[in-house]
């Protein structure tokens, strides 16, 4: 801020006052101090904005694809009913060579059902953590979350904005109370 001297340099400030080539400076100031904050809480705002938007493109896919999944039946279910049904039939055989015969058949119904568990069992891990991550309720938690960032980055950018009203307030009562006006 320059020093006003006793002489008056035709601006309409007075000795002890603010010329107006000061006023502009701390005017200036003020605009140059603010601009990094006040563009950091757009930023902010903005990238909030984006968040929420991918959060419902990505609900929007979720509740689609879990619309447009088709009903599928368990293989497991039946596989496990034919294992029995082979040993009840097992129980009934009485001809040696019908037996082994019925014996080695339930034994690759059996390997291939207990393969068939793991299997599953991975495949409903796999499914489960999808669901967590990418399943609809994730999506819409997603979509809450961001909502609700969007909202602090709003009360953020706006608190921001009265930081700076004060500061311009608090020149403006500077300068009328230095140059009179």
């Amino acid at each position: 801020m320059q020093q006003v001297t006793g002489r008056d340099h035709g601006d309409s400030g007075s000795a002890d006052g603010l010329s107006t080539a000061d006023r502009a400076q701390l005017t200036h100031a003020l605009e140059t101090r603010f601009a990094a904050p006040a563009e950091a809480a757009a930023a902010v705002l903005r990238q909030a904005e984006r968040d929420l938007a991918e959060a419902r493109d990505r609900l929007a896919e979720a509740e689609g694809a879990a619309e447009s999944q088709p009903y599928s039946s368990d293989p497991l279910v039946f596989m496990r009913a034919s294992v029995e049904e082979e040993v009840e039939a097992l129980t009934r055989k009485t001809n040696p060579k019908k037996i082994r015969s019925s014996y080695r058949f339930l034994l690759d119904r059996a390997v291939e059902l207990a393969s068939g568990e793991v299997e599953g069992f991975q495949r409903d891990q796999q499914a489960a953590a999808h669901e967590r991550e990418h399943g609809v309720d994730a999506c819409r938690a997603a979509v809450h979350r961001a909502a609700a960032a969007l909202e602090a980055a709003q009360a953020t950018r706006e608190r921001v904005l009265a930081a700076e009203q004060s500061a311009r307030h608090g020149l403006a009562i500077m300068i009328e109370k230095l140059t009179g006006v």
